[in-house]
């Protein structure tokens, strides 16, 4: 059975969340109503320089999760995340080919993370919140994992 859209964007902000937990970047809150793609997940400014890879990861966990847990994303939901990590790899990488070479070994990096134990098992719980409760403040997901 095909997820609902609504499953599909609290399991990809879920992601998002759970990823910026493990890199310590704080989360303000988390949304799955009706709002503008980039507006769904508000987090601070990392308090330290993470390297271009962990805010990589981190927009590539969305796309990763969504595909692990509820099939190819068809509907070209994916796409800001994709247009955001490929600007800030660039902002970073200057040579093309290495750039792209990063892109890949960034997505398998994102893949490998959702697929953990520990992550799968918190982009669950969260996920089911995010659809009973519609929005989440950082506080309450930091409880909530």
């Amino acid at each position: 059975m095909a997820a609902s859209l609504r499953q599909r964007t609290a399991i990809h902000e879920a992601a998002h969340a759970v990823c910026a937990l493990v890199f310590g970047i704080p989360v303000i809150s988390v949304t799955v109503d009706d709002r503008p793609h980039l507006h769904r997940g508000r987090y601070h400014a990392p308090t330290r320089d993470l390297g271009f890879e962990a805010i990589a990861v981190l927009c590539l966990s969305g796309i990763a999760a969504e595909e692990m847990l509820c099939g190819p994303i068809t509907d070209g939901g994916g796409l800001p995340d994709l247009l955001m990590v490929r600007e800030h790899i660039a902002r970073s990488v200057a040579n093309p080919l290495r750039a792209v070479a990063e892109l890949l070994r960034c997505k398998s990096a994102a893949e490998r993370l959702v697929r953990s134990e520990f992550a799968r098992d918190r982009i669950g719980v969260l996920a089911d919140a995010l659809l009973r409760h519609g929005t989440l403040s950082g506080e309450q997901i930091h409880r909530i994992i």
